[in-house]
């Protein structure tokens, strides 16, 4: 019984003992925590993870070494392995070059059809009795997996990728590679692979603070996927773009997902430095724009990033030209002036330089042909700014080609690096001016997906992108109506006033106006007959000068004019000094002011009327009425204050049609008063008598001398 006992308790030790060298199974059961941290988020995002691999994770400081390694539970493996050993898998992961992977001597196979069917071949350099006579081999452009047939195989192969071959992990650039990666990090690439044949609806995340964590059972290897379907702040319009594919070893894990979410800026370069969301513009200004944004961190994508940018101007403001495109001050040319369209589509394009695409309305320029879409200079003329009033506005789009290469290439990337592009478009005549703004408003469409292999420059078809809030500048123009009225009221017609001012450019005009003979309407181009002649005071008669003795009132006796009627389509030519005629309504206004300082005056009065002496001074202020307190009237006139002298000092700001109205009277001529009595009656009887008595006297000596 004593020796019984001894027996049992070596047993026992035995078994204890073979218990602590005995391999460790994988525990399906242990729990982990997997932590995403993303303080950058604009939105919450939804994140899900799987596992790829199962196994059995080293004890704590052993690393991340996963041994016991089999399909996990959150993937399809077979077609995973089907898709890594595909002859058209992701260049990524096939071999640069012959990689021999297995050496055998001459006698272990009986032939070459045996060694065939093992899937080695003769090393044609080997000699007859080197370890190496068979080998087998995955040759140059073969799937790094093509003798792969278990998890452990796949997951013995992946364990020496890198996720990129540009960048280290302290995000600094590899110079080992010339700062360029052509390719996709061979682990990004799997990944792909891994997101394309997911199994299950995965393990959830839950947020708190912008921590998401997710609780996974069992050691292994854990793909974890964003899969956020709204990345668009409702409040902010600020965008997130998704996270790229992780993948990690889990014990209790915590990973960091960077955004690359983007919000433009753009501003109206003022005098000086001055940069400003909103100006004053007298029709016919240049109007100078300057969009600005982040250079987008390119480096999670493949071949390409897609950036667009994409501006609106409204019709009343025509596009003139790109005056300049930089990357962080880095000059990108326009693709059509350089013809540089074979360099930047060629697969040897190096990234040194920058290029953009311009198109505007939709057109795009032939390539090469130096022909691009019509950006025609604005011109006095309606003609040159008609299809830009029937579009509804121009859109402006801009396309950076190889925008990764370009940006990477250059080092381009980094906190403060900004892209900038400046251009310019002039104020015309079918701008808002009854305090509204002409809004210039501009987005950006970018990759937001870093999983997903863009084909180019372009969105296509329903890929994925995001899209940045819309940023709007405002431009605002003014207006001033005249309403000539008599002593009751009456509206006036053929009262010829003129504006003089330093702040005209081209003013849109309502009224009459007297042009040449020969002058040829806008609308019907029918050449007009003239039939008015203009006085030496100013004004302008029907009465043709041949009829007449006396011609000396009139400026010329030959030259005549034709009466027009204008409205907010017809535009004098640019001036300092611009003359209208009140209409039969008795209205004249000038349209499209800018801030400044003006002269008014009356230059002839209507027929029968007596002329206003003298000039108003008329001052025109402006200030961006969004940053007015509620209580200014800037607030609701545009911006626009008003002050006048003299005549016109009663203009005021008429809160229907929006815009300043002043009413001026004239005085008809005085009658003057007559003196004595029977007054001309007298005469007229006194003169007749003189007559009859003159032509008795006549008659009487006629008689005499008979």
């Amino acid at each position: 019984m004593k020796h019984l006992r001894k027996l049992l308790t070596l047993v026992v030790a035995l078994v204890m003992t073979l218990g602590l060298v005995a391999p460790v199974f994988a525990d399906e059961n242990t729990p982990h925590t997997i932590t995403i941290d993303d303080t950058d988020q604009n939105v919450s995002h939804t994140f899900k993870a799987y596992q790829v691999f199962k196994g059995t994770l080293n004890e704590e400081g052993q690393g991340s070494k996963l041994s016991n390694i089999d399909w996990g539970s959150g993937v399809n493996g077979t077609a995973i392995l089907t898709a890594l050993k595909a002859t058209d898998v992701d260049e990524a992961l096939t071999a640069t070059a012959q990689i021999v992977k297995e050496s055998a001597k001459k006698e272990k196979f009986a032939d070459e059809t045996a060694a065939t069917a093992a899937g080695f071949k003769k090393n044609p350099d080997a000699a007859d009795d080197a370890d190496d006579y068979w080998i087998k081999t995955i040759e140059a452009g073969e799937s790094l997996f093509k003798f792969c047939e278990t998890a452990q195989d796949v997951a013995d192969v992946i364990s020496g990728f890198e996720s990129t071959g540009k960048y280290k992990a302290d995000g600094t650039i590899n110079a080992a590679d010339g700062g360029l990666n052509l390719t996709a990090g061979q682990i990004d690439a799997f990944a792909s692979i891994v997101a394309k044949n997911l199994k299950g609806d995965g393990t959830a995340f839950t947020e708190k603070d912008k921590k998401y964590t997710a609780e996974v059972t069992g050691d292994g290897y854990y793909f974890v996927k964003d899969t956020t379907t709204d990345l668009v702040d409702d409040d902010t319009k600020a965008s997130d773009t998704l996270s790229k594919y992780l993948l990690a070893v889990v014990r209790d894990t915590e990973i960091v997902a960077k955004d690359t979410g983007l919000t433009p800026d753009k501003k109206i370069l003022g005098t000086g430095t001055s940069k400003l969301a909103a100006d004053s513009a007298a029709i016919g200004d240049t109007v100078k724009f300057e969009v600005t944004i982040d250079v987008p961190n390119t480096t999670k994508y493949e071949d390409h990033f897609v950036f667009v940018m994409n501006d609106t101007l409204p019709a009343g403001i025509t596009f003139t030209g790109i005056t300049s495109v930089k990357v962080d001050g880095t000059e990108v040319k326009d693709v059509v002036k350089e013809n540089a369209t074979a360099t930047i589509t060629a697969k040897d394009y190096d990234g040194t330089n920058g290029y953009y695409t311009l198109k505007v309305n939709g057109a795009a320029p032939a390539f090469g042909s130096g022909e691009g879409a019509d950006t025609t200079k604005y011109t006095f003329e309606q003609s040159s700014y008609d299809a830009v009033k029937e579009a509804g506005g121009q859109k402006i789009e801009i396309t950076f080609n190889q925008f990764k290469k370009f940006v990477e290439k250059n080092n381009l990337i980094g906190t403060g690096k900004k892209v900038t592009i400046q251009y310019t478009g002039v104020v015309n005549d079918d701008a808002s001016y009854k305090a509204t703004a002409n809004e210039n408003e501009v987005t950006f469409d970018y990759s937001n997906d870093p999983n997903h292999d863009y084909g180019g420059d372009n969105i296509t078809g329903n890929e994925p992108h995001g899209t940045t809030p819309e940023v709007k500048t405002r431009s605002y123009t003014t207006s001033l109506k005249i309403k000539k009225v008599d002593e009751n009221g009456k509206a006036l017609a053929g009262a010829i006033f003129t504006l003089t001012g330093d702040a005209l450019n081209r003013t849109v005009l309502t009224g009459d106006k007297f042009e040449p003979a020969g002058y040829t309407a806008k609308i019907d181009e029918v050449v007009q007959a003239g039939t008015y002649w203009k006085l030496k005071d100013g004004t302008y008669t029907t009465t043709d000068p041949k009829d007449l003795t006396n011609t000396s009132m009139y400026e010329s006796t030959t030259d005549t004019y034709v009466k027009v009627s204008y409205t907010a389509d017809e535009v004098a030519e640019k001036s300092t000094s611009i003359t209208i005629v009140t209409n039969s309504q008795g209205i004249a206004e000038f349209i499209g002011l800018d801030e400044g300082e003006y002269t008014l005056e009356e230059i002839a009065a209507p027929e029968g009327f007596n002329k206003i002496n003298g000039t108003s001074t008329i001052t025109i202020g402006w200030s961006d009425p969004e940053a007015e307190d509620a209580t200014s009237p800037a607030k609701d006139q545009g911006g626009y204050t008003l002050t006048a002298t003299g005549f016109a000092e009663a203009t005021e700001w008429n809160g229907t049609d929006k815009q300043f109205e002043v009413t001026i009277e004239n005085k008809s001529g005085t009658e003057l008063p007559s003196t004595g009595g029977m007054g001309t009656t007298l005469f007229y009887v006194v003169g007749t008598m003189l007559v009859l008595g003159a032509g008795v006297v006549l008659v009487s000596k006629r008689r005499i001398s008979e």
